[in-house]
């Protein structure tokens, strides 16, 4: 029997799913998820859907070894009831808190681009909810600590911001903005988190599970979206602090001073300053395949001019390449490079002149002792 919801619905965005490095196939992915889950107490009604096929989704970071592809389903859904009573999420510590909520619906849709998760926070009396984008943190931390309990092998494949910066929620009547499919949206901006209030057609006397649910399917093409931009960015984050630390560490060397820091230098910094660089020209070709991606992809998803309620979220995230910081580092490279081919140039001239000096010495004293 369907559930019907008379009151306004409130969730937060994000993405968490289960992750199972060494999954052999999808039925193995499936089989190890629905297990532990299920062993978990508060979880209920524990339920995977039309998941057929995994992909791979890159977990690695730019100009680094080892980059790792997690296996997650390419296509599906994963739904489950989880109750956290108010005393074990005081001791998660989330702030801010949500209220007398105890009770949160996850969906998770796998999507082709990128997993896209939802939670919805059940009032018990069906009233206002605040800050229900904090139900994403409250069940991540608590999942968490589930799993460590268990000491499973499942991990949660995580990409933040989860939850999404902005407090969601459901409504009858009519937003500013058309979204389609009988929604519209407004958007206030806040200090910290945003307000996004998505309305339905108000001809409607009651508001069923299903068509919150249809909202979930009617946006979560952007979200999908947001999240792969946002693991593109993190990318390119970790290359810049990377490739930063690695000039920094250089630089440090090159202020020492003494004999066997000037040797140490010359005999073993080579191959750190190349690949600093290799690392510097490994993040700037993926800035620029990720700039012309998320242009194309962006193009795609908004083909004509005009309003979102979500594109400028997206539009921000794919504006943070984080040139600056390359730059920085690159000029470091630079003077550290001139300055290591300097060095090396007085080390062969000193070198030279000594190996001279010696064979000098050597040949004299030879052809003294020859001609007696």
């Amino acid at each position: 029997m369907e559930e019907m919801m008379t009151g306004d619905r409130f969730f937060g965005v994000g993405c968490l799913t289960p992750k199972v490095k060494d999954a052999k196939d999808a039925n193995d992915w499936k089989k190890r998820v629905v297990y532990t889950f299920e062993a978990i107490p508060s979880v209920h009604n524990f339920a995977l859907t039309e998941i057929d096929d995994l992909d791979f989704y890159w977990e690695g970071k730019i100009g680094q070894s080892g980059d790792e592809e997690i296996p997650l389903p390419e296509l599906g859904l994963m739904t489950f009831d989880v109750n956290i009573p108010s005393r074990i999420q005081k001791q998660l510590g989330i702030l801010p808190g949500i209220g007398d909520v105890e009770e949160f619906k996850v969906l998770t849709f796998f999507h082709y681009v990128h997993p896209i998760t939802y939670i919805e926070c059940k009032s018990p009396q069906g009233g206002e909810v605040s800050n229900p984008s904090s139900a994403m943190a409250i069940v991540r931390d608590f999942l968490v600590a589930e799993l460590k309990k268990q000491q499973s092998d499942i991990e949660l494949f995580m990409i933040g911001p989860s939850p999404f910066h902005a407090d969601f929620s459901l409504r009858a009547g009519k937003g500013e903005m058309e979204v389609g499919d009988g929604f519209s949206v407004t958007v206030e901006k806040g200090l910290g988190y945003d307000n996004i209030t998505y309305f339905h057609d108000p001809s409607h006397a009651s508001i069923s599970r299903a068509v919150l649910w249809q909202l979930y399917s009617a946006i979560q093409g952007e979200f999908s979206y947001f999240y792969r931009f946002q693991s593109l960015r993190n990318a390119r984050l970790h290359a810049a602090s990377n490739l930063s630390t690695q000039s920094e560490e250089l630089a440090k060397l090159f202020k020492k001073r003494g004999f066997s820091s000037y040797l140490t230098r010359t005999a073993t910094v080579r191959h750190k300053l190349q690949s600093a660089q290799l690392d510097a020209i490994s993040a700037r070709m993926a800035a620029m395949q990720h700039s012309r991606s998320t242009k194309e992809d962006m193009e795609g998803l908004y083909p004509k001019e005009g309003g979102s309620a979500l594109k400028g979220y997206l539009e921000r995230v794919t504006e943070e390449v984080y040139l600056e910081e390359l730059e920085g580092a690159e000029k470091i490279l630079e003077v550290l490079e001139s300055r290591h081919s300097q060095e090396v140039q007085r080390f062969a001239t000193i070198t030279f002149s000594l190996l001279g000096v010696i064979v000098g010495a050597v040949l004299t004293a030879a052809f003294r002792s020859w001609w007696g």
